[in-house]
Formats: C-alpha cells, sequence, structure tokens
C-alpha cells in the first residue's frame, strides 16, 4: 500500500518515551502511512527500540548514520526521505489521536488551497497528567493577522502539509530552537495556513527548559528584525522584539522564583471533563508496557 501521508518523527535520546509515540501512529484509523524517523546521534537506547519497532511493521522507515547535525538538518533530511505527497509532522514524546491522520488528510483534501495545517494540542506532564489544552485560531488571516508582532501560532508536532511547501521552505539551521516558527514566519507571505479545533496530538511540556527558552527568544528577535526589514514592517518587528524579550525574562523569573508550574498552565485552556477522560483512556492505552 503506498502511503498517503509521511509522517517526519527527528529523534534524538527518547528511549523512554518513543513506544507510546509509535503506538498511538500504529493506533490511526487511517492506515496508509509510513513514519519517517531520523536519528540524531542518540546515545541511549533509542536506536534499538526503533530498529524492534522497524522489525514488526514496515511502514516505519529508520534512518541511522550515528552522528548529530541538528534538528533543523534532520527535519529537513526526513523531508527528503518521504514517499507521500503530505508531510505530518510528530516529535518522539508526542502522543497522536487516533483519528488524527484521517482528519487532517481530509481537511487538505477538501482545501487545496491550504498549505499547512495544525491542530489543537493537549498539554501533559511525564505521569500522564493532563496540564490543558491549546487551540490556535482557524483560519489564514487570523494565524496571520499580525506575525512580526504574535507569531503565527501552529504547533509544530501538530503540522501536516503538502511536501512541495517543506521542499520549498525548508528549515534553516540558523533558527535554533525557533526553526518552525522561523519557517511560518518566512513562508507566509505566499502560503496559505489552517488550524483545525479539534484536539488531535498529545504534547508533553514538564517544565521550561531555561537555555533553550532563552536561546530560541534570541534567535527569534534576530529573524524578527530580518524580516521587518523584508516586510517594510520595521515598527510592528521592534514591537514584536519586545514582545518576545518580555516572555524570555517571564520564564527566567519563573523559574528563578520556582513559579514555573504557574506560567506553563496559564498557557493552555480548562479542559472539559469528556477531553480529560478521553486523554486518560488514550494514555493508559499507549503507555501499555
Amino acid at each position: 500500500m503506498e502511503p498517503a501521508v509521511s509522517i517526519v518523527m527527528p529523534v534524538r535520546n527518547v528511549q523512554g518515551t518513543i513506544d507510546p509515540a509509535i503506538r498511538s501512529i500504529v493506533a490511526q484509523t487511517w492506515k496508509a502511512w509510513e513514519l519517517v524517523v531520523v536519528d540524531d546521534g542518540s546515545t541511549d537506547e533509542t536506536v534499538q527500540r526503533l530498529r524492534a519497532w522497524a522489525d514488526l511493521d514496515d511502514r516505519i522507515r529508520l534512518f541511522v548514520d550515528g552522528r548529530s547535525c541538528g534538528l533543523s538538518a534532520r527535519l529537513n533530511q526526513g523531508v527528503r526521505r518521504s514517499r507521500a505527497r503530505i508531510i505530518a509532522r510528530m516529535d518522539g514524546d508526542d502522543i497522536c489521536y487516533p483519528h488524527r491522520l484521517e482528519t487532517q488528510l481530509g481537511f487538505l483534501r477538501e482545501n487545496p488551497e491550504v498549505d499547512v495545517v495544525g491542530a489543537g494540542s493537549m498539554v501533559f506532564t511525564s505521569d500522564g497528567t493532563a496540564r490543558g489544552t491549546r487551540r490556535p485560531p482557524g483560519g489564514h488571516a487570523e494565524l496571520t493577522a499580525d506575525p512580526l508582532l504574535n507569531g503565527i501560532p501552529l504547533a509544530h508536532p501538530t503540522w501536516m502539509g503538502r511536501r512541495w511547501w517543506f521542499l520549498r521552505f525548508p528549515y534553516d539551521p540558523r533558527a535554533r530552537r525557533c526553526e518552525d516558527w522561523e519557517v511560518l514566519l518566512r513562508g507566509h507571505p505566499s502560503s496559505r495556513y489552517a488550524s483545525l479545533p479539534d484536539v488531535l496530538l498529545g504534547y508533553r511540556e514538564d517544565r521550561i527548559k531555561l537555555r533553550s527558552s532563552v536561546e530560541s527568544r534570541l534567535h527569534q528577535v534576530l529573524f524578527l528584525l530580518r524580516y521587518g526589514v523584508r516586510d517594510r514592517r520595521v515598527l510592528s518587528s521592534l514591537k514584536g522584539v519586545a514582545g518576545v524579550l518580555a516572555k524570555a525574562a517571564r520564564d527566567t523569573m519563573a523559574v528563578m522564583a520556582r513559579r514555573q508550574d504557574l506560567v506553563l498552565v496559564r498557557r493552555n485552556q480548562v479542559p472539559s471533563p469528556s477531553e480529560i477522560d478521553n486523554w486518560k483512556v488514550m494514555w493508559s492505552a499507549f503507555t501499555e508496557s
């Protein structure tokens, strides 16, 4: 069966989370998929776990070269290695809801003008506790209302898009820790984005990784200035810079004051009882050893 969608998953040292992630893909209602896993120099048991899965299911394709090249390089490699015309993103510590591929693929087929579609996510901690949901606005106009000031709020692990778009707009290795944010910003003048309200992915978030957060914000500042000049919207880009620096300061103070849980909770919407119940069922199903 030829795959209708290729799931690109770069990984590094995810031995403790990769099994639930892959179980959630194997359980998809849409069966015509391939999983393209690109290892970025893992030093734990990740590769062994992946090889065991690949032996069980020939839709799982593993690429290992023992080197550490960085996330952007591995994302671009995964795109090039993909065989389907549609590409979905996922990380090695996420969990897909069973109807994710079917729902997003159906949307792209019904909306040929859309290049990339995201979705809502359930944010959870590593013990399975649901923190809350995140649902970005739905249409291109809402998502890109003021990208230099507000960014484009499409959660990277929820993306599904057309392979030609990923080839036209490859990830920039200079955008460290913000490669997804940068490629959306770079591509938006000639692209169409959308986001579904459906919660289709579980996104793992235990804490604020301060070093990563600060590094990401600093690189965002550089690209905001660059694209502000490109789009002749320097004032908006400067406002965006101020907002990014404020977020970096907030994260730093939250970690130093040991109040990061409060910051993380405020990023999310309160899930409904049915959403929590649904998540608990999935967590139990996909984390069984």
